[in-house]
């Protein structure tokens, strides 16, 4: 990663959140494709639509930021999205539904 001061690695930290999280929308929507009154085409392209221009600013900061050949730093990205796409609620929540 090159130099950065620390207000531009909060901000880089912040867009990165951002693409992870838009990532993790979208594959969560073709997680739900057999729930038709959820999954709707249209909501799909919206959620599509605003990705490409949010990538729109946030490529030439993470084009800045990460050299194109630091592969593994994408690799881990992908984790990061798989390992959000893959947790149950629970896990999210961090508590049991089942303790009452």
């Amino acid at each position: 990663m090159t130099e950065m001061n620390e207000d531009g690695l909060k901000k880089f930290r912040k867009v990165m959140k951002l693409v992870i999280l838009m990532q993790c929308t979208l594959e969560q929507m073709d997680e739900i494709k057999n729930v038709p009154h959820l999954y709707r085409q249209d909501i799909k392209k919206s959620l599509n639509n605003l990705e490409k221009k949010l990538e729109r600013f946030t490529t030439p900061l993470v084009n800045n930021a990460i050299p194109l050949d630091q592969e593994g730093i994408f690799m881990q990205i992908q984790r990061g999205v798989d390992k959000i796409v893959n947790m149950t609620l629970e896990e999210i929540h961090n508590f049991d539904l089942n303790e009452d």
